[in-house]
């Protein structure tokens, strides 16, 4: 007769381990998720057992998420916001070369005419050069950046509390124009982030740190400058006010050191330096520090 032939029976020690999964299952995937510090100790853990698989599967996009965004923090910020489900096929895709992102840059180029600001791009990491490359959304034509993984921390996602008003995950992928408007009927075009204007300034503090929207050429989007409130009055309809920013990495002796803004609504405002400004947002203290990195160590001068 012949015998049929089962799965190999279970030694003691994989018997006690399937126990283990099968009785404390969330505290052995934290265990996976924090032994994983790379994509391939996570899939070198699932080839263990065929049990140990099958436990993780339950939790394994959430794993995949979390190896994702310790290894490309904005991008992973940037794919929560436009609701990502797959996060082990962005990781590969993202490895690969072959994922996009709007970002902010921070220190664009590190030319001093970027000084303390962050800069709309269309960022990818590149395996090639074990870093990110950073086309910058412009009206003119700009060669791209290369950003080393060590200048990870000039990267960043379109700021947290603007998201609501500002909608970055509503972003085409077209060329830099389309990125400036977006359809929303078959008559009707939308400034759309990052050229959409932040509107509002209950939240706004004197004396402490903001973030401008401005730019210089209409064909371009809004970029974060920072600076320090001096000044604020309300309009007496309460829909407009003015601002007055200064911004210290100039000195106060340069006619780039104050400026008087109108802001509120969801219009552009011609700006004294030339070009036209948006809205302003209040700067948190990490916000601030953050900002701190790029603060030139000489005074720009005008």
């Amino acid at each position: 007769c012949h015998l049929r032939q089962g799965p190999p029976p279970r030694t003691g020690h994989q018997a006690r381990f399937a126990m283990l999964l099968d009785c404390h299952q969330p505290v052995v995937l934290e265990i996976v998720g924090y032994l994983a510090e790379n994509a391939l100790d996570f899939t070198s853990f699932l080839r263990v057992s065929r049990s140990v698989g099958a436990h993780v599967q339950i939790a394994e996009q959430r794993i995949w998420q979390d190896l994702y965004t310790r290894r490309w923090p904005a991008f992973g910020e940037c794919l929560l916001c436009q609701g990502v489900l797959d996060w082990r096929q962005m990781y590969q895709k993202t490895a690969a070369g072959r994922c996009e992102c709007t970002l902010e840059v921070f220190d664009r180029e590190k030319k001093l005419g970027f000084a303390m600001a962050a800069m709309p791009a269309r960022v990818q990491y590149d395996p090639r050069v074990r870093g990110y490359v950073a086309r910058y959304v412009s009206a003119s034509e700009v060669l791209p950046e290369t950003i080393p993984c060590g200048d990870e921390y000039r990267l960043r996602f379109c700021p947290a509390s603007v998201r609501p008003q500002l909608q970055p995950g509503d972003m085409s992928t077209g060329s830099a124009a389309d990125l400036l408007f977006v359809k929303r009927s078959s008559s009707q075009m939308c400034p759309c982030y990052p050229n959409r204007v932040l509107e509002g300034f209950d939240s706004l503090r004197v004396g402490h740190g903001v973030e401008l929207q401005w730019k210089m050429q209409m064909g371009s989007p809004l970029g974060w400058w920072y600076g320090h409130l001096e000044d604020l009055r309300k309009d007496a309809d309460g829909c407009l006010a003015t601002a007055t920013i200064t911004f210290r990495h100039f000195p106060e002796s340069s006619p780039w050191y104050r400026l008087e803004v109108l802001f509120g609504d969801s219009n552009l405002q011609p700006c004294a330096f030339g070009g036209h400004t948006g809205g302003i947002r209040v700067v948190s203290e990490s916000d601030h520090r953050h900002w701190m990195r790029f603060f030139p160590k000489d005074q720009v001068s005008a």
